[in-house]
């Protein structure tokens, strides 16, 4: 069975159609280009007085022009790919059929990309809603092979733990969390014991999304001319807040307290992960002096064995992140996803693979496609539905 933990349907603004009360209630939305700019340098330049950032001509990437669909690019997206992606599920589902997928973890970040920007934190949870509501809808009656994902409000656990069960009885397998899920508490905070329990009671895996690790960065890296080198030091960052989440989680008791509690990383990167890993170890038993230095390990597990059996990572099916290397360090952990139909994803996810995982051992193979997050499901006493690409 080929799972796919990282597809969307985002349709921009466009979802508030079906709820034009709350639509005039909200604020306006950020264009695509200033949203593009966000993602890109938004943690770069948080720090930064706005009247000292750079001006937006120079922020934004030479192809923002495919971004807003304004014209081609050569080596940038495909044919059909869009940040806005409409919300077809037949559309998907004969896409799905034609390449070989057989479940698609399904996204919309709308809803929650409106509430992170709301400080009507009550405003902000009925969007969140709304929005969780909207991908239901859209995905009705295929539940099995479209699972809708589930955006929460971690100011508001109990909320969250409620939203997360609704979300579970219409299908959704996954919730959406932020590396510093509220203000002021970290991921390892007592306050959200109930949050990862009702994860492991109701089958679902916690997933982290680009866009939802906010790094900082002191505002000097800034004070720079050429908005190139800013882009780059705003990307090469993503992963600040993904080791400390990770960090957190381990040394923090989280995965020792909740053993069948999944945490999924997307569109964050795989190059810092195996180093990432190696250095907890090493700050953890396998050196004898760290409990003099970092205080007593009192875990049975490792924290490398806590990763192998807690935590799964996907590349993007892009050249630049192959997964061959981290398959042979840690064959559990990576999952695969096409990231369909953004712009960086790949509208042959599956042939994209063939080639580079010519050499890798079959079983190996077939874990990274849906065997490793197959049994992530499985261990929490809810596994995925036998389905499979011709809807079976």
């Amino acid at each position: 069975m080929i799972v796919d933990i990282d597809t969307h349907f985002e349709p921009g603004p466009a979802w508030l159609d079906d709820y034009p009360a709350l639509a005039e209630r909200l604020p306006e939305r950020f264009s695509v280009a200033e949203s593009t700019v966000r993602a890109q340098v938004g943690d770069l330049l948080a720090l930064v007085p706005a009247e000292e950032r750079p001006p937006m001509e120079e922020l934004l990437p030479p192809g923002i022009a495919a971004i807003l669909g304004e014209a081609e690019v050569e080596g940038y997206g495909f044919e059909g790919s869009a940040m806005h992606t409409p919300g077809d599920a037949g559309e998907r589902l004969a896409w799905m059929d034609r390449v070989g997928i057989d479940i698609a973890n399904t996204i919309c970040l709308e809803g929650a990309d409106y509430g992170a920007r709301l400080e009507d934190r009550a405003l902000a949870r009925e969007v969140i809603s709304a929005c969780n509501s909207w991908i239901a809808d859209r995905v009705e009656g295929n539940e099995d092979r479209l699972p809708p994902l589930t955006s929460i409000d971690a100011t508001d656990i109990d909320w969250s733990v409620d939203e997360l069960t609704r979300m579970r009885a219409r299908g959704s397998r996954a919730f959406l969390i932020a590396t510093l899920p509220a203000p002021g508490f970290p991921p390892m905070h007592e306050r959200y014991e109930p949050l990862w329990s009702a994860a492991e009671d109701l089958g679902m895996l916690a997933f982290v999304h680009a866009g939802h690790s906010p790094t900082f960065v002191d505002p000097a890296w800034a004070n720079y001319p050429d908005g190139m080198v800013l882009r780059q030091l705003g990307a090469s960052q993503m992963s600040q807040s993904a080791i400390l989440m990770l960090n957190g989680m381990t040394f923090g008791g989280v995965f020792h307290r909740h053993p069948k509690l999944t945490l999924v990383f997307a569109e964050l990167g795989i190059h810092w992960f195996a180093g990432a890993v190696q250095h907890m170890d090493n700050r953890g038993p396998a050196l004898p002096e760290s409990g003099v230095y970092m205080g007593q390990y009192d875990y049975e597990l490792t924290p490398s064995e806590f990763v192998r059996r807690n935590v799964r990572i996907t590349p993007l099916p892009r050249s630049h992140q192959s997964p061959v290397r981290l398959l042979e360090e840690f064959p559990e952990c990576v999952v695969f996803s096409s990231d369909y139909a953004h712009n960086e994803s790949n509208p042959e996810p599956i042939a994209h693979y063939e080639p580079i995982l010519a050499a890798v051992k079959p079983d190996v193979r077939a874990s990274f496609l849906g065997g490793n997050l197959a049994e992530c499901f499985a261990r929490t006493g809810n596994p995925l539905p036998p389905v499979s690409a011709s809807g079976a």
